[in-house]
């Protein structure tokens, strides 16, 4: 019994402090600290709703906010924690986006494993695959957006000579373009859709008789309003190391199904920080055969 009441006890001190997380550090640059430490805070250590953040001359901070907003603090100061909640409330001054749910999941739960799925914190929006037993694809491919650009589509079919068609509609119809598929090579799913007019399609790959699962959906959109819409997703991520910065675009930019500038995104913060296993298992997916 007492050794019950002991392990409740702990349960609940450990859940106790984990609510009294307030912040999370995002990214920090120049004198960041906590009264009363000698060390400079860094991403991912948290802030106590008891602490006081200390910023030194030309320093700054990002801190996540428990709704998944971020605030930046740039001026040289002290700052009470509880006094920087007001802000994770206030739209004009705060970011928000599941990718800083997923940051904020995967330092404040440190028995899960998050960081290793960051794709389960994205919103899946558009059109769903139920699965199909002859055709798979290395990425999720449910949904794109499109306006140009090289999107290589790695694949499997149990089809024998299979092709890649499109349509105008979800079901039925003659395929308004079909490109034949090689063993072992990507599908330039880029192929398929130059030269079709700005509007909303259907692909899926099909065997010699016209079999095939469920149609994808994809929409090719002019560059105007391609270019703003990219620009907008980007410019929602605040800027903080250029590896951390391209990574974030690139999740926000798949979930949104932006997948080519997603893919460049990925490759680019690999190349930054070749050394982070979560970046390089997020760009490798694009070029994964085995699945």
């Amino acid at each position: 019994m007492k050794l019950f009441f002991i392990f409740l006890s702990c349960l609940f001190i450990q859940s106790s402090f984990a609510a009294d997380i307030s912040f999370v550090i995002y990214h920090s640059k120049g004198s960041v600290k906590k009264t009363g430490t000698l060390l400079n805070l860094k991403k991912g250590d948290k802030l106590l709703t008891t602490d006081i953040l200390q910023l030194g001359e030309g320093s700054s901070v990002m801190l996540v906010c428990s709704n998944y907003k971020v605030i930046q603090v740039s001026k040289r100061g002290l700052y009470p924690v509880k006094g920087l909640l007001a802000l994770c409330d206030k739209d004009q001054k705060a970011y928000s986006s599941t990718y800083f749910k997923y940051v904020w999941e995967q330092f404040t739960h440190p028995h899960g494993e998050p960081e290793k799925d960051p794709e389960e914190y994205m919103k899946n929006v558009g059109a769903v695959s139920r699965g199909c037993n002859e055709v798979a694809t290395g990425i999720p491919t449910d949904t794109i957006l499109y306006h140009s650009g090289s999107l290589p589509i790695n694949w499997w079919s149990a089809y024998q000579n299979p092709s890649a068609a499109i349509y105008e509609q979800p079901l039925d119809g003659a395929p308004v373009k079909k490109i034949p598929l090689v063993k072992d090579k990507p599908l330039p799913l880029n192929n398929l859709l130059n030269q079709l007019a700005p509007g909303e399609y259907y692909w899926q790959i099909i065997g010699e008789d016209g079999s095939g699962c469920e149609r994808k959906y994809v929409k090719i959109i002019d560059k105007a309003s391609y270019t703003k819409r990219v620009l907008e997703i980007v410019n929602a991520i605040p800027v903080s190391s250029p590896a951390e910065t391209a990574f974030a675009r690139a999740y926000l930019l798949e979930e949104n199904h932006f997948i080519t500038e997603a893919m460049e995104y990925y490759r680019q913060a690999v190349t930054l920080n070749a050394a982070n296993e979560i970046y390089k298992k997020s760009f490798n997916k694009f070029y994964e055969t085995k699945f």
